[in-house]
């Protein structure tokens, strides 16, 4: 017999139905098994809490069975701990762990896995989204279009196949009309999905004698900054300054704007090119994901945020790096 699962309506697209579990909407939620209904109350989780925080948060929640955290993104490290205290949690990818009277239900989704790779999103339109990430409300195709040098046509194309995806929502007509995120955690997971958001980049790997990758950074900072060169750290390297790299930085990666030969940039900073041992991986920089909107940290120009957890998830094992800094940084 299935088990059927009630939740208010904007809730239901985060739970995959299942030849076991039914989904349906309801204003009280719960959980309903062989004619009898089990009731849960839901508690949103608050963002971006440090360990103690989170564990202030779940001693204060009710008596379980029946509790259900819900949040756009619940880190691995929340659900781990929400699992131990016997309280349930459930969020935007499908990530579903309920204890009632009914049992126990997990489901444990892998980000991204129902999303459908686009057909035409090109490198300046991944530019478009990962600035449409980060902003806090509506915003209109002019508005997008001047802050991520676009034009409008590019901008409104971009735009049109969120909506049709269902990742944005519009609200007025004309050149009132404004478009909203409808949530940030899974239109970064249809981002992470799509191959230009994560392409190869043509690369010059080089040596630059530095003690330590700080050195480096500020080397490379110093150099390429006098000179005129758009440029940012990116990756593991990137996530490093906001502390949450990894513990030992081999190579860092710095995006290059595409206009200039990587082997002319190479020559500013006095570095050699070389197979073994290189510190330092010059990338150009397709559509200017990296160099476009950057930001600057401890004195050091870093690419946008969102690039940062791009990048690190192509680097040697850089997921764990790019999960941690996407969890702790971005928040969704």
């Amino acid at each position: 017999m299935p088990i059927r699962l009630e939740l208010p309506a904007r809730y239901l697209r985060w739970v995959t139905p299942r030849e076991w579990l039914q989904v349906g909407a309801a204003d009280q939620p719960s959980l309903v098994f062989k004619g009898r209904r089990h009731p849960l109350t839901l508690h949103p989780l608050p963002a971006a809490l440090g360990d103690t925080e989170l564990r202030d948060f779940i001693a204060r929640l009710p008596p379980r069975p029946g509790t259900l955290v819900v949040g756009s993104l619940i880190p691995r490290r929340a659900r781990s701990l929400l699992e131990a205290s016997e309280a349930g949690y459930l969020d935007s990818r499908g990530n579903l762990h309920l204890v009632s009277g009914a049992g126990v239900i997990h489901v444990e989704a892998s980000p991204g896995a129902s999303r459908e790779r686009a057909a035409g999103l090109g490198a300046h339109g991944v530019r478009a989204i990962q600035a449409l990430l980060v902003n806090a409300g509506p915003v209109s195709v002019s508005g997008l279009a001047t802050r991520v040098s676009l034009s409008l046509s590019q901008t409104h194309s971009v735009l049109e196949l969120l909506e049709a995806s269902g990742l944005v929502q519009s609200t007025g007509t004309g050149p009132s009309r404004r478009r909203l995120v409808a949530d940030r955690t899974a239109l970064l997971d249809w981002l992470q999905a799509q191959p230009v958001a994560r392409r190869a980049e043509q690369r010059l790997d080089v040596a630059v004698y530095a003690r330590r990758p700080e050195e480096l950074w500020a080397l490379v900072e110093g150099k390429l900054a006098g000179a005129g060169v758009r440029h940012a750290l990116t990756g593991g390297a990137a996530a490093a300054l906001f502390g949450f790299g990894p513990s030992n930085v081999l190579t860092s990666a710095v995006r290059i704007d595409p206009d200039l030969r990587l082997e002319t940039v190479a020559a500013t900073l006095g570095a050699r090119p070389t197979e073994r041992g290189a510190n330092l991986r010059l990338l150009r920089d397709t559509g200017r994901v990296g160099t476009g909107l950057t930001e600057e940290r401890d004195s050091i120009r870093v690419a946008p945020q969102v690039r940062i957890y791009l990048d690190a998830l192509g680097e040697r094992r850089g997921e764990d790096v790019a999960q941690q800094f996407r969890e702790a940084v971005l928040g969704f």
